[in-house]
C-alpha cells in the first residue's frame, strides 16, 4: 500500500482516511539477518552447556554454597522491603463544632438608634443548605409582601452558630 494523505477539517475524518493506508513497518535483510544469528547463537549454547560433562570438585561445591547463601540472603531482604510498617495514617481534620450561617443571607436594618442591625432570613439560610435546628428566638416579618422569620446576629451567636467573620 502506498501512503495517501487526504486534507481534512477534522482528525476524525484524517484518522477514517488514512485507516486503510496504514504500512507495517518491514526490517531491513541486515536486521532480519542479525536476529536469526542471534537466535541460533542462543540455541547453539544451550545445547553445548547441556552436553558438557561436569566435574564434582571441592572448588565447585564452595561456589555452589556461596550461591546459595547469596539467594538466601537476597530473598531475606527482599521479604523485609515488602513487609515495611505502613506509614501511621494522616490525621483527618477535625470538623468544626459550630457551624456557620451563610453570610449571604446577612440583612442590614437601620434601628431606631440609627445604628445598623444585622438580622438573617430563615428562608434563606434554608434555601443556602443551612439545614441546622433554629433557635426559637427569631421574629415574624413581611420581606417583599412575603411572611418569613429572621434571627438577629446575636440570637445566632447565644444558640452556638458562627455568624458574620468568627
Amino acid at each position: 500500500m502506498s501512503k495517501i494523505i487526504f486534507p481534512s477539517e477534522t482528525l476524525a475524518e484524517t484518522q477514517f482516511a488514512l485507516r486503510e493506508a496504514r504500512i507495517t513497518p518491514v526490517r531491513s535483510p541486515l536486521k532480519r539477518l542479525m536476529a536469526g544469528l542471534t537466535a541460533l547463537a542462543v540455541a547453539a549454547s544451550l545445547m553445548l552447556a547441556t552436553a558438557a560433562p561436569s566435574y564434582a570438585d571441592k572448588r565447585g561445591d564452595d561456589l555452589a554454597k556461596a550461591l546459595a547463601a547469596a539467594i538466601v540472603l537476597g530473598l531475606i531482604v527482599n521479604n523485609a522491603k515488602k513487609h515495611k510498617p505502613a506509614p501511621a495514617p494522616v490525621p483527618q481534620p477535625v470538623p468544626v463544632k459550630k457551624p456557620r450561617v451563610p453570610g449571604v443571607c446577612a440583612i442590614e436594618i437601620d434601628s431606631d438608634d440609627g445604628y445598623p442591625v444585622v438580622a438573617y432570613s430563615e428562608s434563606c439560610m434554608r434555601d443556602e443548605g443551612f439545614d441546622y435546628r433554629l433557635p426559637n428566638c427569631a421574629r415574624s416579618v413581611r420581606i417583599y409582601g412575603q411572611r418569613d422569620r429572621i434571627y438577629s446576629a446575636k440570637c445566632l451567636r447565644d444558640a452556638g452558630f458562627r455568624v458574620g467573620g468568627q
